[in-house]
């Protein structure tokens, strides 16, 4: 059997377990491979991410528990890279070469439009006011245009770094709650559509997220489950991820996300193992 999550988080950043806990409670949830993915370093004060200067700490904190718990569990250290145009970093060099990862997930949660203020539309986070802030204050409530950056800001990422996993793609739902669009206009779709075009040309692996839904703030995946449907059709690599703050929420929808992929009929699910695999999805459930 194979239980793999690769998107986790601690209080080296936003979580509210530690570390060794987020790894306890893998094991005890009988995880085969567990991945650490705190946000990664910004460039701006925040409450979020992790601090450059807790990094060594970070990576200390990891090693000590992959040698303690070696036979219990395959751990691998990570992190969750934000891309904000005109402000990140290469993602790829600071993954591989400066912080010396195992993967990188790249994702999207703070949008800037080209050439504009440094302010970003945030369309993450447990408050719905910031992203209908930003909306008006940043896009004139222009949802077409602010989604349309949103969208090009993934492809812009995959298209210059290349990240091993592209996070919860179309989180920009999140706080919509079908208030300003539905994912079934046309112009929506397209966009959904171009962006997955993007992830075919460059094997990009995409996790089917499952927070939204235990933590109520979204009623389906990340993907929705119609561009899932899509995802299986092109053979694109799937993982699944919980995106877990909390040491009990590691497992948090996990094999619910795998049986309504096999209903949907994947076939396969990809694993890290020191290098990216593909298994048959039956070793999952």
């Amino acid at each position: 059997m194979i239980k793999a999550n690769y998107h986790s988080h601690s209080t080296f950043c936003d979580g509210k377990s530690s570390m060794e806990e987020m790894v306890l409670s893998a094991i005890g949830k009988n995880f085969t491979h567990f991945g650490i993915s705190s946000h990664a370093p910004v460039q701006y004060d925040n409450d979020f991410a992790l601090k450059e200067e807790n990094f060594i700490a970070y990576k200390q904190e990891f090693l000590r528990l992959k040698g303690l718990y070696a036979d219990r569990i395959k751990l691998f250290i990570g992190l969750e890279m934000d891309y904000i145009p005109q402000m990140a970093e290469n993602l790829r060099w600071k993954a591989e070469k400066y912080y010396q990862l195992d993967y990188f997930i790249g994702s999207v949660h703070q949008v800037k439009e080209k050439n504009a203020s440094f302010d970003t539309w945030f369309i993450d986070g447990s408050k719905q006011e910031p992203y209908d802030e930003g909306l008006k204050n940043l896009f004139d409530g222009d949802i077409r245009r602010a989604v349309g950056c949103y969208f090009a800001q993934q492809i812009e990422m995959i298209e210059l770094y290349s990240p091993d996993v592209l996070g919860h793609p179309d989180k920009v739902v999140m706080h919509n709650k079908d208030r300003y669009f539905h994912i079934d206009e046309p112009w929506y779709k397209d966009l959904v559509y171009s962006l997955f075009d993007t992830v075919i040309k460059h094997s990009t692996i995409v996790e089917v997220n499952t927070r939204g839904i235990y933590r109520k703030r979204y009623n389906d995946y990340y993907p929705s489950t119609p561009f899932l449907k899509y995802l299986i059709e092109k053979n694109v690599p799937l993982i699944v991820s919980t995106d877990c703050h909390k040491a009990e929420e590691a497992d948090c929808l996990y094999q619910d996300a795998v049986l309504m992929l096999q209903s949907l009929g994947c076939k396969e699910l990809f694993y890290f193992d020191g290098t990216w695999k593909c298994a048959d999805i039956k070793e999952f459930l």
